[in-house]
């Protein structure tokens, strides 16, 4: 077996790459697919031909799309089976080489690469080469070729970080973070590399005659060579620790050999589970942030989607139809099939919070699809698809929400029913929460907030102050992570009322502890997540969202959270206390009292003991949002029972690996009070 491949779960060996597909347009039969490798994938061979030659691609010398093999759709009772086949991420190349010789002028072909990691984008430079010799060569050992060069890409060295770590890591300003992890499997690299080469030795070398009378006669030259070596090795060793010290560990370094050619390849370490290729968030936010967005017409507004009624911000109109499983199509008539494929890889990433909170978003998708897959995408309830074909938006009755590339306008379908019990208008609760969205809507489009003695108005809500904080960072020209990290922040949060609402509703909850959901009321220790701690305004929060965690509820993005909050409770290393919540309070309240301050610092000094609980709990206290600066402030607290709880959890996460990194990133003061605390206490 290859160093790239391995086994999964149920025993099937794993490869890099699953199948090469190649499709091309033929003048008389149209969109055939003519080869896949090793073996046919088992969809429907005329639908792959469709989907790898999209509309327009003759207008184009290339384009790139993207689609999935094996989506599950979900059944009568809206649950996806468990098991079958992986789902495969496609990443397509389609060409177009203009020849006058043969008939219509020009001929189209298209490769493909069908994997299961959601870092697709690997693969672009290898499939580029691998097209244009198959224009050379229109064989299927070209594909062949493509297939094992993919598969034998040396993966074995790259760390399988855990969830934990993978936040760590995304969020790190120091790009040696888990240096440790990569340095040690490259030795054991090494090691396995020096054996097998010994092996490869033929038997006796070491114990030739002529060998020995010859290491006998110069052996003083012998001796000199010995330590000429040693010192060479001692240098070799230099520079490998020197090169080793300036890789970027939110990469994996690798390479690809393809028809000769050495071709470089980063494999991002920090994908989230819902993250797919190389997409641009910034550029979903900049598309649709322009312009409000185009009602159904209907003078009742939808509650699921229309929160703020007529002046809902078109982002805040995406991502409810998002949670709430509406039908999403992006509409790019006249643009390449791959600009309109990011959009939806945003838009998957955008509902799933930054690609980490929520699941199941990416069954549903699909990058690029037309009219001949209709019957396969009406199957999927709340589907997010890319489309080039101005037909769609001439039936609204197949789509709830239409995202229009060209014009940035969000139009909700006239045909999209009301739920029930709604049709009669909004409560007075809800009409109470609609005037109180409609100022805060206001305040956003100014810019400003109306205050009084610099406290913000009092209408502000969520979504007001994640739009205006999403749009001021892209003015700012902050990154795609940090972009990314607010979403992330901002759908958690939202997460975080859901059980809340349950439990107020029904008393009970499957997204949270019910004992820690009813102790809510105590704001510095057992408050459930990262609600804000004090009834009233918690209250108010789950009445402003209550027909979005409506709509959210029983979509399969809700079973599958409630699946994953039991995993996180079985798997999880620290139990008992809701640490999000806690480094929430420290680094937000102002009102916590003496005794819940010191509850919080004896509980989390009580809890992380072990180098597993340090590190989940590192993951709530991202580098790029300071880092362990909550933490540190009890080094300054007046009590010494909080100084001595900070002193012991400090050497506890200074013992561990990321952690020792954490500690010497603060800044200098923060390092001299632990240093002189601990001397104190004699920790």
């Amino acid at each position: 077996m290859s160093p790239s491949t391995g086994v999964d779960k149920d025993g099937m060996e794993k490869r890099n790459v699953e199948y090469i597909l190649l499709a091309e347009f033929d003048i008389d039969r149209g969109a055939i697919l003519k080869h896949q490798y090793p073996q046919p994938t088992g969809a429907d061979d005329s639908h792959l031909a469709e989907l790898m030659l999209p509309d327009g691609a003759h207008a184009r010398e290339s384009d790139w799309t993207m689609f999935f093999l094996n989506q599950k759709a979900p059944d009568e009772s809206g649950k996806i089976a468990e098991g079958g086949p992986p789902l495969l991420y496609v990443l397509n190349l389609v060409r177009t080489k203009h020849d006058k010789e043969v008939r219509r002028g020009a001929i189209v072909k298209a490769m493909a690469v069908c994997t299961r990691h959601r870092f697709i984008h690997i693969y672009q430079a290898t499939l580029m080469l691998a097209l244009e010799n198959y224009y050379r060569a229109p064989t299927e050992e070209t594909l062949a070729e493509l297939y094992k060069s993919a598969n034998q890409m040396d993966l074995s060295c790259m760390p399988r970080l855990s969830r934990h770590e993978t936040t760590i890591l995304r969020f790190s300003d120091d790009q040696n973070m888990f240096e440790e992890r990569f340095a040690l499997l490259e030795a054991e690299r090494r090691h396995m590399n020096s054996l097998a080469h010994e092996a490869e030795r033929p038997d006796g070398a070491h114990n030739d005659p002529a060998l020995t009378d010859l290491a006998a006669s110069n052996s003083d030259e012998s001796g000199s060579a010995v330590r000429r070596g040693t010192a060479s090795d001692v240098s070799a060793s230099r520079m490998r620790a020197a090169s080793t010290r300036n890789k970027d560990r939110r990469f994996f370094d690798t390479e690809v050999v393809y028809s000769g050619v050495k071709l470089p390849i980063r494999v991002p370490m920090t994908v989230y589970p819902e993250e797919i290729g190389d997409f641009s968030l910034i550029r979903l936010l900049t598309t649709f942030s322009s312009s409000l967005p185009a009602g159904s017409g209907s003078k009742i507004n939808h509650p699921h989607l229309e929160s703020s009624g007529q002046y809902t911000h078109p982002i805040i109109l995406l991502m409810n139809g998002l949670l709430t499983q509406k039908r999403v199509i992006f509409l790019g008539h006249g643009k390449p099939a791959g600009e309109v494929s990011n959009y939806v890889l945003s838009a998957v990433a955008f509902g799933s919070g930054g690609g980490g909170i929520l699941r199941g978003f990416a069954n549903r998708a699909f990058p690029y699809t037309n009219l001949t897959n209709l019957d396969t995408l009406l199957s999927f309830p709340g589907y997010i698809a890319g489309v080039t074909n101005p037909a769609f938006e001439e039936h609204p009755e197949w789509w709830d929400l239409l995202c229009n590339i060209n014009t940035g306008k969000i139009t909700v379908s006239p045909a999209l029913s009301l739920p029930l019990g709604s049709a009669s208008g909004q409560s007075k609760s809800q009409a109470e929460s609609l005037r109180r969205s409609l100022d805060s809507v206001s305040l956003s489009r100014n810019r400003s907030f109306s205050s009084r003695d610099g406290k913000p108005d009092k209408w502000n809500n969520l979504d007001t102050e994640f739009i205006q904080d999403l749009m001021l960072a892209i003015e700012r020209h902050y990154g795609e992570v940090a972009i990314r990290a607010k979403v992330e922040n901002y759908v958690r949060r939202f997460m975080s009322l859901v059980p809340l609402y349950e439990y107020e509703r029904d008393g009970a909850t499957k997204l949270g502890d019910r004992a820690v959901i009813a102790a809510a009321e105590k704001p510095g220790v057992d408050g459930y997540s990262i609600s804000p701690g004090d009834k009233e305004s918690r209250e108010r929060e789950v009445g402003f969202y209550q027909s979005r965690i409506e709509g959210f509820i029983n979509t399969q993005a809700y079973h599958n959270a409630v699946a994953d909050y039991q995993s996180m409770q079985a798997d999880s290393f620290i139990r008992g206390i809701d640490i999000p919540h806690m480094v929430y309070c420290l680094r937000n309240s102002t009102n916590l009292d003496v005794n819940e301050v010191e509850a919080i610092y004896k509980r989390l000094d009580e809890q992380v003991l072990t180098d597993e609980q340090v590190t989940e709990l590192l993951a709530s206290l991202p580098q790029s949002q300071g880092g362990l600066q909550p933490l540190a402030y009890g080094f300054y607290h007046p009590s010494p029972a909080i100084r001595l709880h900070t002193v012991r959890l400090f050497k506890r996460i200074e013992s561990n690996q990321a952690g020792a990194r954490y500690v010497r990133s603060t800044n200098f003061f923060h390092q001299c009070a632990f240093s002189n605390l601990r001397h104190a206490f004699a920790c």
